[in-house]
């Protein structure tokens, strides 16, 4: 497209290369350090003691998965999506297997509530996304207003999964 436009010279692409290493090299900082914690976390028995102390809680286990959805929202609001995937798989999927809740469904809410997070205000991911490629003019508040529709339909999208599991299991199951 820079070449249709006649924008590619060296100097661009120069520019662009170096923005693409920079951003490259924080993605994978984090990915290090995510996955550093992780095996930290799996190593030290510290997974096997939040596991534990969790269960010892005597909740119920969608008082569990009410709190997992809730961690993963608070998360996305700062953290991108592998980042939290590597923080939080480590400790959510013993207690899941440990609950007998079904993976699939687990998964569809893991998904849609990291997805929510990356779209709540102030600091979501995915606003800052929006607000660099928009144009000067429109603001965070613009973009802000711009994606509440998105929000309540993807929490009226995670009510209807949680209230309805068969949504999210019906096809897996019927494939086998």
């Amino acid at each position: 497209m820079a070449a249709a436009y006649r924008a590619l010279n060296w100097d661009a692409l120069l520019t662009a290369l170096k923005s693409t290493v920079a951003i490259s090299g924080m993605i994978l900082f984090i990915i290090l350090g995510a996955t550093i914690f992780s095996q930290i976390l799996s190593f030290s028995g510290v997974t096997n003691g939040v596991v534990s102390s969790v269960m010892a809680l005597g909740l119920s286990p969608m008082a569990i998965l009410l709190g997992m959805m809730l961690l993963l929202i608070f998360l996305g609001i700062f953290v991108d999506q592998v980042s939290m995937m590597l923080i939080t798989l480590p400790v959510f999927m013993p207690m899941v297997q440990r609950l007998e809740i079904d993976l699939i469904w687990f998964g569809v809410l893991y998904l849609i509530c990291m997805q929510l997070g990356l779209l709540l205000p102030p600091h979501g991911l995915l606003l800052m996304t929006m607000k660099g490629v928009a144009p000067p003019q429109v603001t965070m508040m613009h973009i802000f207003q711009a994606v509440v529709p998105y929000i309540v339909m993807s929490l009226l999208l995670l009510a209807l999964i949680v209230g309805v599991p068969a949504i999210a299991t019906w096809l897996p199951n019927r494939l086998g």
